[in-house]
């Protein structure tokens, strides 16, 4: 399997996380509307809806670190198809972005890392829905 074709594939993976974030958006969307519309949300709620805005923008962090790895990879097909995974280290370390003392990683320690900042992301979806959810259910529940 050619270089380019894996950049590619590893971008569309990549970009699929943008749905995550429209969905976070609106989930906090709801979480700010839960706690405006309501007269008397209570203190369990208002904190469930609370912490979800917090998931939100731990969401937010990892949204923003999976959109750089796709342009980075964007980047190299459009530059350097078939470089070495140490032309992206060099860059970063130039623009200040990556300790110089860092060692470099090959593809598959990049991958591995890209999944890993997906995944996290997507477990902050997760728990942000959870809890948006449970700030809900609480309203109704009678304390």
């Amino acid at each position: 399997m050619s270089m380019l074709f894996q950049l590619r594939v590893m971008t569309a993976v990549l970009r699929q996380a943008r749905l995550a974030a429209v969905i976070s958006t609106l989930l906090a969307a709801a979480a700010l509307l839960l706690a405006s519309v309501s007269s008397a949300p209570g203190l369990v709620a208002m904190t469930l809806a609370l912490a979800s805005l917090l998931a939100a923008g731990v969401q937010a962090y990892y949204a923003a670190r999976v959109g750089f790895d796709a342009a980075l990879l964007e980047a190299m097909q459009a530059c350097h198809p078939d470089a070495a995974p140490g032309v992206i280290d060099d860059v970063l370390q130039k623009l200040g972005l990556r300790d110089a003392s860092a060692t470099s990683r090959g593809w598959q320690a990049r991958w591995q890392g890209m999944r890993r900042l997906m995944r996290w992301q997507l477990l902050a979806l997760g728990a942000q829905a959870v809890l948006l959810l449970a700030a809900h259910l609480c309203r109704w529940v009678p304390w």
